[in-house]
This record gives C-alpha cells, structure tokens and sequence, in this order.
C-alpha cells in the first residue's frame, strides 16, 4: 500500500512537472507587442530635443524632433520584452517634407546595436517595419533615434511598437548583416552533402544557403541559378568578395551557375560542396571553382 501511494505520489508530481513545462512554453507562444509613444510615462527620453504638435500625421497628442547633430544625446525608448526571442519592431512619425530622408533607428539585440536607417519623408502616419531582431528579455532602452543624421532637416521621434514573433515584411531581413550570416553559416559546418536535402541531417550548396538566409526571415528561390537571377538582393562586382556575400559560379568543365557558397570575408567560403563531403571551409576564388557573379542581400556589417 505505501509503495503504491509513493507511486502515485511521483506520477502526480510527474504530471504537474510536466504541467508546468507545457504551460511554460505554450506562455512563451502567447501573443505580445507593446507601444511606447513619446509622451508615454517612464518610457521615453530625449534630452535636448523639441516638442510639436504641429502635423496631424502624430501618433497620440504630440510628437518630438531635432535638427541633425553628431554628438547631442539620441531619443530613447523603454520596452519590456518578456522573453528572448524575435521581435518585430515597428516606428511611426508624422510625413513632411521638412523631416530628415536618413534618420537612423537603433535596436538592441543579443548581438549588439543594430541600426535601420528611414526615409521620415515618407510613410507617415502608419507603421513601418524596422525588421525582426533577436532580443534579450529585460525591461530597458532597447530603441534609440540618433542625431546623426546627413543634411539639415529634422530627425522625428513619434513612436515605436514591437510585436513578439516574425510579421511579415517580405524578404526581410533588416538589421542583419554579413556578421549574422557568418555566425549561422558555421553552424552547419560538417553537416554531410546530400543533394535536394535541406536540413542538417543532409543538405546541398543552395539548400544550405537558404536555410542560413530563412533564420532571418529572408526567402531565397531553391536553385543557385534562380537565387542568383531572381532572388532577393543586388549583383556585384566579382571582386567584392565581402562577409555574408553569396558567390556564384561552376567547376571546371561546367558552365552557367551550378554552385553557391557565402563569402567569409578572409578569402573563403562556407559551402557544401559535392556528394561524399561535408559542409566546409574552402578558399575563393579557387583553381577548380570558376566565379560567375556575387550577390549582396545584406550589408557585409
């Protein structure tokens, strides 16, 4: 009897363990976005800067602003973000033609400062997508707007908004650069070569290229010669062999775009190169491997 009570005593605390693991996670998966305005309380500073209601494109009673300088104090916003995780954070300012074409917005990840550069001269009065960021749970300035900015018109702070999770925005990918790439790419290496594979039990030069890019919300076509000929991003010149870049090209004896690998910056490239290998390290440009293009979808930092 007492060893069957003991039993049933583990079982009970067995489930509620369980219980709590899946209530954990199920929390975690819960909606949650934020606002933070500029006359929110406790949640915003910006030392220095002007105070308008002027435009009726605001987000609530008023709005803030400043002409550009390189050392005053940026705006700052307070966000609590209740998990570490992907966020997609959003700003909001009033349109005119008076404000700055190439304000800088800050976000705080994991990673560091990441910064997202606006034109205020257009989209005002909605949301804009900055991107999605990788950011630490906390309550803190997580979002800044910098003075720092070209030319002499204004620089706006209105509001921002994050919202938990990975929303929309087509390709993608803002805030991301060549140093986010690399990191992923290396995460793959020794992953075998297995042709159409698309996972880490398996994976071919494409497959793995998109794999690395889809972490960050950026879509890439399946096929090496569609990412180079119609995916995302801008061709240029084959000597700008920068950090996050994709390389295109073929072996000897081939032609046209049969491979693709992403450029270390050091005169490399991470790619899962043939059946029989595994994903590596190789240097580019190579005396077997012929370089058609390059591809730039992200700043190289």
């Amino acid at each position: 009897m007492f060893r069957s009570r003991l039993i049933l005593a583990a079982l009970s605390l067995a489930a509620a363990l369980l219980g709590l693991g899946l209530s954990g996670r199920a929390a975690s998966a819960e909606p949650y976005s934020q606002v933070v305005d500029n006359a929110t309380r406790g949640r915003f500073e910006a030392p220095g800067w002007g105070t308008s209601s002027w435009n009726d494109g605001r987000y609530g009673k008023d709005y803030r602003y400043a002409r550009p300088a390189r050392k005053a104090k940026p705006a700052r916003y307070r966000v609590r973000i209740p998990a570490t995780g992907y966020y997609t954070v959003y700003a909001r300012w009033p349109a005119d033609r008076g404000y700055n074409a190439g304000t800088r917005i800050g976000v705080s990840t994991v990673d560091g400062l990441r910064w997202v550069r606006v034109n205020q001269q257009r989209n005002g009065d909605r949301w804009n997508r900055l991107g999605v960021f990788r950011m630490k749970a906390g309550d803190r300035f997580y979002i800044r707007i910098s003075r720092r900015a070209k030319g002499g018109k204004y620089v706006i702070a209105d509001a921002v908004k994050v919202v938990r999770g990975k929303v929309g925005g087509g390709a993608g990918g803002a805030g991301i650069t060549g140093y986010h790439i690399l990191k992923e790419a290396r995460t793959w290496l020794g992953v075998p070569y297995r042709y159409g594979g698309e996972s880490r039990e398996g994976v071919d030069c494409s497959g793995l290229t998109m794999k690395v890019y889809e972490k960050f919300g950026i879509k890439l076509p399946r096929t090496a010669h569609d990412q180079y000929h119609s995916g995302p991003g801008r061709k240029v010149s084959r000597d700008a062999l920068r950090r996050g870049y994709l390389v295109f090209g073929h072996a000897d004896g081939g032609s046209g775009i049969e491979h693709v690998g992403i450029l270390t910056g050091d005169g490399r490239m991470i790619h899962a190169p043939a059946p029989g290998t595994v994903v590596r390290y190789d240097s580019v440009p190579a005396g077997w491997y012929n370089i058609v293009g390059v591809k730039r979808i992200v700043p190289p930092r």
